[in-house]
C-alpha cells in the first residue's frame, strides 16, 4: 500500500459527514459460506441483525448442501440456497487454475464463484441485498440504502492493482476511484447489475464467461466485485469504513466486542488467513 493511499484515507476518514437518512424499504441479506464459516458467522449474523439501519426482509445463506450447514440455517432461522441452483452449476465447475511462480498449481474456483453469486441478484426477492463475508461483524449502526434511495459505499485504505488492471481491461471507460471499495459487505442493486451484466455480455458470452476470461492466471487474486461494482455505480454516498482486522485470540461474545471496540471502530474482521492454526 502507497503513503499516498494512506494519507488519502486517513483525510477522508477525519471528514465530518452529515448523517444518514436510512431508506425504509426491506432489503435481503445474502452470504455465500463454506462449512468452515459457521465458527465466526454467527457473530457476523448478530452484527446484522442488530446494526443493519433497514428491516430484512431474509438472510439467505448460499452454500454447499452440507448437512451442517442445512441445520444451522434451521437453527439461525436462515434460507438455505444450494450454490449449485444459482447458476446450474457449482464452483469446480469454473476450472480456474493459477500457475504460482514456486510452479505450484492453486485452486481459485471457489473463490470466484463467490464473488459471481454476489453479483448475481438471483438470490432473495428484494431489489436490494447486503453481501456481507462471514467473517466480518458490525459494531455500529450502518445505513447502505438512504432515504433518496443512493447506496452507501465504505471505502477503504486496500490496494491491489490486479483488481484495477482487470476493471480497465473489462470496462476501459469506466473512472476509478481513489479508494478501494473493498469493505468485506456491499449492498447490491439487482436493476443496476441487469445493466452492468448487459455491459459486460458480449459476443455470445455470458458476463460470468467474460469475466472468467479476463481473469490472469498468473495472479493469485485478480477480480474484485467490490472494486467493479463500487465503481460502477454513480448515484452513491461514500463513508469510511472504520474496521479493525483480529485474530481468533480477540474473539469474544457480541456485547463483549461492540464494548471494547466500538468507540473507535464500526466493524470488526476474523480473516482466516491470519488465524491459520489459531485456536
Amino acid at each position: 500500500m502507497s503513503q499516498l493511499r494512506k494519507i488519502r484515507y486517513r483525510l477522508f476518514a477525519w471528514r465530518r459527514f452529515p448523517q444518514l437518512k436510512p431508506s425504509t424499504e426491506p432489503i435481503d441479506v445474502v452470504i455465500p459460506i463454506i462449512a468452515k464459516d459457521l465458527n465466526i458467522l454467527p457473530l457476523c449474523l448478530e452484527g446484522v441483525r442488530h446494526q443493519v439501519a433497514h428491516p430484512i426482509q431474509q438472510i439467505y445463506l448460499v452454500a454447499p448442501a452440507q448437512q451442517e450447514i442445512i441445520q444451522f440455517c434451521e437453527e439461525h432461522q436462515l434460507q438455505f440456497v444450494d450454490e449449485t441452483s444459482v447458476f446450474g452449476y457449482g464452483p469446480k465447475d469454473l476450472h480456474l487454475q493459477i500457475q504460482t511462480p514456486d510452479g505450484h498449481t492453486l485452486d481459485r474456483s471457489g473463490w470466484l464463484f463467490q464473488q459471481f453469486v454476489k453479483l448475481s441478484g438471483r438470490v432473495g426477492t428484494c431489489r436490494h441485498y447486503l453481501c456481507i463475508d462471514a467473517d466480518h461483524v458490525l459494531i455500529r449502526p450502518h445505513v447502505f440504502l438512504t432515504d433518496d434511495q443512493q447506496t452507501v459505499f465504505y471505502m477503504s485504505y486496500e490496494e491491489h492493482q490486479p483488481y484495477y488492471d482487470n476493471i480497465c481491461q473489462l470496462m476501459p471507460e469506466l473512472a476509478l476511484a481513489p479508494l478501494s471499495y473493498v469493505d468485506h459487505k456491499m449492498l447490491f442493486d439487482k436493476e443496476q447489475l441487469e445493466v452492468l451484466h448487459q455491459q459486460l455480455t458480449r459476443e455470445g458470452h455470458s458476463w460470468t464467461d467474460t469475466i472468467l476470461k479476463s481473469y490472469d492466471r498468473q495472479q493469485l487474486s485478480a477480480f474484485s466485485e467490490f472494486e467493479l461494482y463500487g465503481n460502477f455505480v454513480q448515484d452513491k454516498v461514500q463513508r469510511p469504513w472504520l474496521q479493525k482486522r483480529l485474530s481468533y485470540k480477540h474473539l469474544a461474545d457480541y456485547d463483549t466486542l461492540c464494548r471494547k471496540w466500538s468507540h473507535s471502530r464500526w466493524s470488526l474482521t476474523f480473516p482466516d488467513y491470519i488465524n491459520k492454526g489459531k485456536k
